[in-house]
């Protein structure tokens, strides 16, 4: 992998966190951990598409880098996740905390599936 393709996945790292990041402003009254669901679903979706891309040799091994461990890595979340789930269960929220990792769950392995349809289509 040439250096040019680690200069784009640590790029596109940040782009994919400032999202996630953004993403947070949506929630103002942080009721529930709706900006990772989504930051999840897109980066789940783009991870599909980036998979897709390369089976069918749209990208090369450099752009799959770049933008499934780069920006989908980035912008996608286990950490802020696993933290979301410990404290809903932990203020007793508990049907929160289990709706919120089966919404997930559901969300991002869809997303992922479409991600690579749509992508597989294009191919």
């Amino acid at each position: 992998m040439s250096p040019w393709a680690y200069a784009a996945a640590i790029l596109g790292c940040g782009v994919g966190a400032c999202l996630r990041y953004s993403l947070g402003w949506l929630d103002a009254r942080k009721v529930f951990p709706w900006p990772t669901i989504v930051a999840n679903v897109l980066g789940s979706a783009l991870l599909g598409a980036v998979l897709a891309g390369g089976a069918d040799a749209l990208l090369s091994p450099g752009w799959m880098f770049a933008l499934g461990t780069g920006v989908a890595g980035g912008l996608s979340t286990f950490s802020s996740l696993a933290l979301d789930v410990v404290v809903l269960w932990k203020d007793g929220r508990r049907s929160a905390a289990t709706t919120y990792v089966a919404a997930t769950l559901v969300l991002g392995l869809g997303a992922a599936w479409i991600g690579y349809a749509l992508a597989h289509g294009m191919g």
